[in-house]
């Protein structure tokens, strides 16, 4: 973020930035904008978003029987912590001492500012965030396939100014390493996040989590906000070691779910579950509404076609089942008729011509994502114990399985 807005022009020196009782208008959005970027993330829970997609599953159920307090997410818990800790050492009062309002740090955080520049650098397709962790995602992998040239990519930032609003474009002489960034990305995703080993684990995570807070054997979402403000030291005990203690004393337990205690045997052990990749559960890459709503009835034919064997190969089977919301996009493409709209929007990248004339970079002739923001990458997964998986290869299931057809599918 800092490097963004030295960049940009925007940053103030130094001594400056770090003499507290500076507090004039550069100075302070400099050192407001390193805050949210220090901060973003400040509500993760345990393992990240493993533990993460549990809290949200369950607020989804309990949203159908009754209204929640709170939706359940790490956006939600960190705005209340930067809100809410007004005490000695807490967040909210070093905040408030340092000339810094709490309530519009959050905003920018959550990209709700009144300042569209700020909720930009946050919250877009090209941002301070995805910068850093697809280059420290792909250091801390060994994985190269997210990197991306961030010095061109930094150089290639402007500001245009527009009905009276400061907004974050890329120069027209930057479109193809945009277009590397998008590429990266899209790629980082498809292989690593959604379709790599690590997935495998989260969704065993969420689903042991999940049972945990559906019988009260871990921290309601309420009660992690109670304790933010109530019992912060206690709250600090919300983290990795939480999450596996509770999966350790929950396997030395004598009472356990058939399904639950294998999946938490298999996360304490490090066993991945198997993985069913035969059409139409495969990654497939789609360029319209249409075609995915056939791969959702292709796949929910499938998988109702394959729990029907499981009944008879192995009736104590478990299979975890993921057909995604949301696909992988590289930019989102925007119709003609909202093109005005699209300009003025925080998401969308802008291209700055040669000409000082604004534009969206999937209308710039010379950007690969004029083609490729029609495209979308649609990952659908289904797993199962390694046991189960040989006793469908045994018994021939998989095989009829890639034999199917389901282009007659819905």
């Amino acid at each position: 973020m800092d490097r963004i807005l030295r960049g940009l022009g925007l940053a103030t020196s130094d001594d400056k930035l770090f003499d507290p009782k500076v507090r004039d208008e550069r100075t302070t959005f400099h050192r407001m904008m390193r805050l949210a970027a220090m901060l973003h993330d400040i509500g993760t829970f345990p393992f990240s978003h493993s533990v993460e997609l549990a809290y949200i599953n369950h607020w989804r159920n309990q949203a159908q029987i009754t209204k929640p307090d709170y939706v359940a997410n790490h956006e939600v818990l960190g705005s209340h912590i930067i809100l809410n800790t007004d005490f000695d050492g807490g967040i909210t009062q070093i905040l408030k001492e340092e000339g810094i309002d709490p309530l519009e740090l959050s905003q920018v955080i959550a990209g709700q500012s009144q300042n569209l520049l700020a909720n930009q650098l946050m919250h877009a397709d090209v941002d301070a965030d995805r910068m850093d962790y697809l280059i420290r995602d792909a250091q801390h992998t060994g994985v190269k396939i997210g990197l991306f040239d961030l010095d061109f990519l930094i150089r290639a930032l402007r500001l245009h100014e527009q009905d009276g609003q400061q907004m974050l474009c890329i120069h027209e002489d930057g479109i193809n390493v945009v277009d590397s960034f998008l590429v990266s990305r899209y790629f980082w995703y498809s292989q690593i996040i959604h379709e790599g080993t690590g997935y495998k684990f989260d969704l065993l995570a969420a689903k042991i989590c999940e049972y945990f807070l559906e019988n009260k054997l871990s921290y309601s979402f309420e009660n992690l906000i109670e304790k933010v403000s109530l019992n912060p030291y206690e709250y600090f005990t919300f983290n990795d070691s939480y999450f596996m203690a509770k999966l350790h004393e929950y396997l030395a337990g004598r009472a356990r779910h058939p399904m639950i205690g294998e999946l938490s045997d298999m996360l304490a052990r490090r066993i991945p579950p198997a993985q069913i990749r035969v059409h139409p559960i495969k990654p497939t890459v789609i360029e319209n509404e249409e075609h995915r709503r056939t791969l959702v009835k292709q796949c929910t034919l499938a998988v109702e076609w394959l729990k029907e064997e499981l009944r008879v190969v192995d009736p104590e089977a478990w299979i975890i089942v993921d057909i995604p919301n949301k696909d992988v996009m590289f930019t989102r493409s925007w119709e003609p008729s909202k093109r005005r709209t699209a300009l003025q929007s925080r998401d969308s990248v802008k291209v700055l011509t040669r000409h000082n004339e604004l534009r969206l970079l999937v209308d710039a002739s010379g950007s690969l994502m004029k083609i490729l923001s029609h495209y979308r990458n649609f990952i659908p997964r289904v797993y199962l114990s390694p046991k189960t998986y040989q006793k469908l290869e045994k018994k021939g299931v998989l095989e009829r399985m890639r034999q199917m057809v389901w282009a007659n599918a819905g």
